[in-house]
């Protein structure tokens, strides 16, 4: 069976945060790349350098976010087992 899952404001708010930090991330890379090629002032060399790896790093995050809240929920689900476990020991 399927289970459909509700997403409430905080899921879809991070969700969005989400898609709008991998934006910016490959916004930065575009970016950088550009000014390396097009613009050849060697004093912005660093800064574009500096530019693409924070879109990588923001990319990276965006990703890898989905994956942590993920586990999260594995966890969670895992402890709720856990618990009903040690109720019904306690019980008996």
């Amino acid at each position: 069976m399927d289970k459909c899952r509700t997403y409430s404001l905080k899921d879809w708010a991070q969700i969005v945060f989400m898609v709008l930090i991998c934006i910016a991330g490959g916004y930065l890379i575009i970016y950088s790349v550009y000014m390396m090629t097009v613009n050849n002032n060697p004093n912005l060399f660093m800064f574009t350098i500096a530019m693409f790896g924070v879109g990588c790093t923001a990319i990276w995050f965006g990703l890898s976010h989905v994956e942590i809240q993920s586990t999260e929920e594995k966890l969670e689900s895992i402890t709720n087992r856990l618990d009903k476990i040690i109720e019904r020991m306690e019980k008996e």
